[in-house]
Parts: structure tokens; C-alpha cells; sequence
């Protein structure tokens, strides 16, 4: 009868987790792992095939950490507090968010990503500043900002210049761009323009695959 199991997946990703919350990806490594646990690695590898496969867990269990982060209450704003949220993740969390972003796995990323964006939605249900926007209108709104909140994060946790060092001007930035955007884009989403329309198509396209939820 085969011997069992004295530490548990759950386990294991855990302290693997705990390595890439501190290191990032070259402080992981199944021997360490295998030594944070006190255990040889053979446990590990009953659970995952390589090192790899470990690391896509870890970067899952780092996703839900994000999730988790933009629900919190910043401002009071949901919208605004999800941009927040992600800007204080990578603060907090600057090498395990460096280890999700680095490329890795696209395609896990991308599923990633499309799960995060759902989630980021289902909160945003009855927003009323949103209130009367088409779908791919909306969309546009919401992928400009996060795309803007991204790169705030990367310049923040960059020490990308004084101002943005400044107390409180991260959050200052975060609300004066968001407002922007979404008056922005309320104003001149106009489909006579020809990189709206281009835009418009392509979003169509995004949700005629049917992974994204609609608004």
C-alpha cells in the first residue's frame, strides 16, 4: 500500500507562495520549497509534474489576493477603489505582482485575466456613474482605465519620479484620470469617427466569443 501523503497540495502551494511573495520567481525552487516544508521534494512532485506547474499555481492564489485587494474600501468609490486596490496590491505585493506579469504563461494569464475582469464587473453591477453607457462604450471606459492603473502601478513601485511620491497624489491621480476617461469617452464615442468604429468592432468581437460578461 502506497505510503501516504504527509502534506497536502494546499500546503504546498502555500509555502511555495510564501517564497514568491518574498523572492519572486528566483527565490522558488522545489528544494525550496521542499526545505520550507521540512520535507524531501517528493511530496512536491506528487502533486505537480515540475516547477512550472507549481508556479501557475502560485500566480492563481496571487490573482485572488488581487481580487480580494480591489474590493476593499478606499474611497467609497467602487470603481475608484478597484483602481486603487490594484495600485496597493503591487505596492504591498511588488515581487509576487512582478511574478504574474512576467510572461510566463500567457495563456494562463489570459484566463486569468478574463476571470479578473468578471469578477471586476459583477462588482460594478448598478454603478450608477455607468448608468446609460452601451457595452462596448463601457468596455472601452473600463480598458482604458486599466490599462492607465497598470501602468500607475509599474511607474509607483518603479520609483518612477518625486511626484509620485507626494502623499496622496496617487489617489488624486487615480480619481482625475478615471473622471476623464469616462467623460472622455461619453463625449466623443462617436462611431462617424473611424478609430471609435475601429474600436467598437473589435470589442464586438471580444464578446461574440462569449468569455467576457457584459455589464
Amino acid at each position: 500500500m502506497p505510503r501516504k501523503n504527509q502534506f497536502t497540495a494546499d500546503e504546498i502551494v502555500g509555502a511555495a507562495y510564501a517564497l514568491a511573495r518574498d523572492h519572486g520567481w528566483k527565490g522558488l525552487s522545489v528544494t525550496a520549497v521542499a526545505k520550507k516544508i521540512g520535507s524531501s521534494t517528493m511530496p512536491i512532485y506528487s502533486y505537480f509534474d515540475n516547477l512550472e506547474k507549481l508556479k501557475d499555481a502560485v500566480a492563481v492564489k496571487g490573482w485572488h489576493l488581487l481580487m480580494e485587494y480591489e474590493t476593499r474600501h478606499y474611497t467609497g468609490d467602487t470603481w475608484i477603489d478597484q483602481s486603487m486596490g490594484y495600485i496597493r496590491f503591487a505596492m504591498d505585493e511588488n515581487q509576487l505582482f512582478h511574478s504574474m506579469f512576467d510572461g510566463r504563461n500567457n495563456a494562463l494569464q489570459l484566463e486569468m485575466r478574463t476571470i479578473h475582469w468578471n469578477h471586476l464587473t459583477r462588482a460594478l453591477k448598478g454603478y450608477e456613474d455607468f448608468k446609460g453607457l452601451g457595452k462596448e462604450q463601457l468596455f472601452l471606459i473600463r480598458y482604458s482605465r486599466g490599462m492607465f492603473t497598470h501602468g500607475l502601478a509599474v511607474s509607483v513601485i518603479s520609483n518612477w519620479g518625486k511626484l509620485l511620491e507626494v502623499d496622496g497624489m496617487v489617489e488624486s491621480l487615480v480619481v482625475a484620470t478615471s473622471r476623464s476617461i469616462l467623460e472622455g469617452y461619453k463625449d466623443t464615442y462617436d462611431l462617424e469617427n473611424t478609430n471609435i468604429a475601429f474600436i467598437d468592432t473589435n470589442i464586438k468581437k471580444i464578446f461574440e466569443k462569449g468569455k467576457l460578461e457584459k455589464e
